[in-house]
């Protein structure tokens, strides 16, 4: 490890918190971590004017469908649940 090369100095950094005494790892905890409902955007009905702004070369339907599936995505990868 102390040998290894590293792309970025935030990777230098983080190799060197690790090292240091008492270092406790960070547990990402999704439950902790996710935004009041109130706040999450994620969590708002998909209109299709957002859908149309954000794929104007589909039409309305296509575009609603790739903005659900966007935000599903999303979701899924900050373990947000559905």
């Amino acid at each position: 490890m102390p040998f290894q090369r590293f792309t970025h100095p935030l990777d230098l950094l983080d190799a060197a918190r690790r090292w240091l005494p008492g270092a406790a790892r960070w547990n990402r905890d999704s439950a902790r971590l996710r935004p009041n409902p109130k706040h999450d955007w994620l969590l708002e009905p998909t209109t299709c004017e957002e859908a149309q702004l954000l794929f104007p070369q589909l039409d309305e339907e296509d575009a609603l469908l790739h903005y659900q599936r966007l935000k599903l995505q999303l979701r899924e990868r900050e373990g947000r649940g559905f």
